[in-house]
């Protein structure tokens, strides 16, 4: 696979995760799912695992490159649907992947000085946080960026934007079923004016905030997710508000077993 087009990163594309599929065409068996799946094998021998337990295997492993083991991607994949099931394992052709970039997850109250950036969105009626598994949340981050045509340059500029999730375990908001968690957007240069925005899923591994949360109020795992971020309407960190975003967690894993 060639180096992952940019363009991609913010493309709608993207917020079409989970297991969707269309035909090529009445008469066509072949179909094109596009699926949150998990990077495992070695170098220059890829397999990407699904949320539902099956394994992929490319058929055009040679076309693969630059992929992070062990990570998780976005990738679209194609296979004949007369002659294979969608949930089973199975040899396919790699589409795209495009990686999803590992954040940190930090146990203590966010600080003044941890973000410097707003965001424009986390949620949107095409993109929501969404779950690998339960220990592993993804959230879509809609962020102003400055876009440009070299590039070496665009390159530059989205890996100066990260982002930190972080849990305190005396939030007072905080409760026996609800679970908040802080996000905050920091930018390695604030005097670069961005106008343009546009959407990107990262990755948190939250098993360390279940465990803390667990001992906190003895239950295995909160009723509901709530992310607080900062929000703008512009690039400009001066006039930001407080926004959150709710989203179910006990009732899609509570009677999973392949998830505890």
């Amino acid at each position: 696979m060639k180096k992952q087009k940019l363009a991609v990163i913010f493309a709608a594309l993207l917020t079409m995760v989970g297991f969707s599929s269309c035909l090529n065409g009445e008469n066509d068996p072949t179909v094109s799912p596009q699926e949150l799946m998990k990077v495992n094998g070695v170098a220059g021998y890829y397999t990407f695992t699904s949320a539902y337990g099956y394994t992929i295997t490319p058929l055009n492993m040679s076309a693969l490159s630059s992929l992070n083991l062990g990570s998780y991607a976005i990738v679209q994949y194609s296979y004949d649907s007369s002659l294979l099931e969608w949930d089973e394992s199975k040899d396919v052709t790699i589409n795209n992947v495009v990686n999803i970039q590992d954040e940190m997850v930090v146990a203590q109250a966010p600080e003044e000085e941890d973000g410097n950036a707003p965001i424009y969105t986390i949620s949107s009626s095409m993109a929501q946080p969404i779950y690998f598994d339960k220990y592993n949340l993804f959230i879509p981050v809609t962020y102003y960026y400055k876009n440009s045509s070299d590039t070496d340059d665009l390159t530059a500029e989205l890996n100066s934007h990260d982002f930190v999730l972080y849990y305190d375990s005396n939030d007072a908001e905080s409760t026996d079923s609800r679970l908040v968690l802080h996000l905050r957007h920091k930018v390695s240069d604030t005097e670069v004016q961005r106008s343009d925005y546009g959407t990107e899923y990262r990755h948190f591994n939250i098993t360390s905030v279940l465990s803390d949360y667990a001992n906190k109020y003895g239950v295995s795992m909160p009723d509901k997710i709530v992310i607080e971020y900062e929000k703008s309407s512009s690039s400009s960190y001066e006039n930001i508000s407080s926004e959150k975003v709710e989203v179910e967690y006990k009732s899609l894993f509570e009677e999973t077993s392949s998830n505890n």
